[in-house]
């Protein structure tokens, strides 16, 4: 009976076993062994659920797209917290969203709220990029894959406006000579000098950035875009005096108004209109003559630039411009020869 035994206990549970060794002369060893390959599955198992745990964390995370203040709830009945700046990574305390207003943790461990079209959720940590060479006349703009209402909102970047300096005079104010703040605001967004990085910018297509709603305005603009098209009916040196340029005349003083179409040779009434401004024109080598041998032919042109919202225009759309979305100023135009993009400043 004896010797029947281990067989016998090979179809136990592992309870029976436990109690059978205990009033049994097998060895204590073997007895210590078993007990450690329990504590290490159990050791594992923990082990597992807290890798699990730390990856469903990781992805409970969101980043700021557009400065935002740290609220102690979801309104904006009390003083902020404090502000987090574009680029804080947070963590999500709840992933569902209350009258807009997430619940997150903030880099430095504060706990609030925050408004939703303020940051961007994330599915996860994506690895840093790893900066590289971007060849001259070329530029890689960010995906587009996705919405791209989405990818313009977590792209924008809030205007900030430059004086015209032109041989060491100050000429005009980064808000030119309107009294009117909105004026004055649409011509800070005017006035911006600054350049995006080539990755920066969002490819969006003739058709979308022409049908962009006029309701969104504090989503888009200020979007770092790249578009394509051709270049219609002449490239306009603005005689006329505008308030952004404080009504100066002179034609480095003035914006320059391009046509930008779908298709080669069209009317302005079917043109997204883009523009050079005297504040942006210094940094690089275009002339209205280099740029104008392109108008009304069969060459693309890639425009890459500022998303902006004209509103002084809303009364021409479907007369002297499809929309009053506006790339303006642009920072960069290329032409498209044997297959390649080539920088005008090339």
């Amino acid at each position: 009976m004896g010797k029947a035994l281990p067989n016998q206990f090979s179809l136990l549970p592992l309870v029976a076993f436990e109690h059978y060794t205990a009033a049994s002369p097998l060895p204590r060893p073997r007895i210590k062994s078993l007990s450690f390959g329990r504590t290490t599955m159990k050791r594992f198992l923990r082990s597992l659920v807290l890798a699990l745990f730390c990856a469903i964390a990781a992805a409970q995370t969101a980043v700021v797209t557009r400065n935002v203040n740290l609220r102690p709830d979801g309104s904006t009945d009390n003083a902020p917290i404090e502000t987090l700046k574009r680029g804080a990574r947070l963590t999500l305390i709840d992933p569902d969203p209350s009258d807009g207003y997430y619940h997150v943790t903030a880099p430095d461990g504060h706990d609030g709220f925050v408004w939703g079209r303020n940051i961007r959720l994330q599915t996860g940590f994506a690895p840093t990029a790893t900066p590289t060479e971007t060849p001259a006349g070329s530029a890689t703009p960010r995906a587009t894959t996705g919405d791209i209402f989405s990818q313009l909102m977590a792209a924008r970047k809030p205007a900030v406006g430059q004086p015209l300096v032109i041989n060491g005079t100050d000429l005009c104010g980064a808000e030119g000579d309107s009294a009117n703040p909105q004026t004055q605001a649409l011509n800070e967004n005017k006035n911006r000098t600054d350049l995006p990085g080539d990755s920066d910018y969002v490819e969006i297509k003739w058709d979308d950035l022409k049908d962009l709603p006029a309701d969104r305005v504090a989503d888009f603009q200020g979007a770092p875009v790249m578009v394509v098209g051709f270049l219609s009916h002449k490239v306009q040196v603005e005689t006329g005096g505008e308030s952004t340029n404080c009504h100066l005349h002179a034609p480095e003083q003035v914006d320059w108004h391009m046509y930008l179409t779908n298709a080669p040779a069209q009317g302005i009434a079917d043109a997204v209109i883009v523009e050079t401004t005297p504040r942006t024109r210094p940094a690089h080598k275009w002339t209205a003559t280099t740029v104008g041998a392109f108008v009304d032919k069969p060459t693309q042109i890639r425009i890459s630039g500022w998303l902006m919202f004209d509103t002084e225009h809303i009364n021409v759309i479907g007369k002297q411009r499809a929309t009053v979305w506006e790339v303006h100023p642009i920072t960069k135009i290329e032409v498209q020869q044997n297959g390649q993009w080539v920088d005008l400043d090339q």
